[in-house]
This record gives C-alpha cells, sequence and structure tokens, in this order.
C-alpha cells in the first residue's frame, strides 16, 4: 500500500521502528545503561530473581553472553547473582536499588518517548491508531 508521498507503508513503519531504537539506545547511553545491559535490565524488572538460564530464555541470548554480561553488570552494581542454596547449579540474579532505579530512569524515558508517538491526537484517534497497528501486527504473524 502506497501513502500520499508514493511511499510504502512497510516502509515507514520500518524507518519508524529503527528510529524508536535509536531513540531508545540514546536515552539509555545518557543514562550510562550500556546497550547490552538494557534487555537483562527490563527483563529483570518484570521478574527479579530468576535464574541465568531463564534469563536466557526468556530474552534470546545466549547462555555465555548472558554470563558474561551479567558480570559486568555485578561489577557496576546493577545486579546481585546468589546461588541457589538448594540447587548450586543454578544462580539466581536480583536488582540491586541501583539497577532498579536505573530500570525505573529508562522506563520513565522510554515512556516519554512512547508518548510522542500519539502526542496531539484525540482519543478517539489514539484508539484508532492503536488498532490499525493491531491489525498490521496480527497480519504479520
Amino acid at each position: 500500500m502506497k501513502t500520499k508521498k508514493g511511499e510504502y507503508a512497510s516502509g515507514l513503519i520500518k524507518e519508524i521502528s529503527n528510529l524508536y531504537t535509536l531513540r531508545v539506545r540514546i536515552e539509555a547511553e545518557n543514562l550510562g545503561i550500556k546497550n547490552a545491559y538494557r534487555t537483562l535490565l527490563t527483563q529483570l524488572y518484570v521478574k527479579d530473581g530468576g535464574t541465568q538460564l531463564d534469563l536466557a530464555e526468556k530474552t534470546g541470548m545466549k547462555a555465555p553472553t548472558v554470563s558474561i554480561t551479567l558480570r559486568k553488570m555485578e561489577k557496576d552494581g546493577l545486579v546481585d547473582r546468589v546461588v541457589d542454596e538448594k540447587d548450586l547449579r543454578k544462580t539466581h540474579v536480583y536488582l540491586t536499588d541501583k539497577g532498579k532505579k536505573t530500570t525505573e530512569d529508562l522506563k520513565a524515558a522510554i515512556d516519554r518517548i512512547n508518548e510522542g508517538f500519539v502526542k496531539g491526537l484525540s482519543d478517539e484517534e489514539k484508539d484508532k491508531f492503536t488498532e490499525r497497528l493491531e491489525y498490521i501486527k496480527s497480519f504479520l504473524k
């Protein structure tokens, strides 16, 4: 489907996605959050105390990458890794207070970006916009 300017909607969606990813990365970097940390911080914020294996599965990252990244995050004071007393093969990961604050700051920055998506739209227009996006998402599944 072409837009008024002759561009394909899929190209616009891709461009928006790339710009969004870039903005999130810049906001994270401004907060001192390394790119590799973002996914793990977000996952731990949703479910703190998961194992390293859980984190690898939920984020799609390889287990060795998760382990190396967590080691760096621990050094930076963002997480604590605790060996499971009942199963010494498992290591649980917890956000420190600094990690929670950092993730909350990132979430606030992302919320500001997301609010920009619908700035100036009426509630009805926001609903229609979201419905169209949901339709596109369902079409691609």
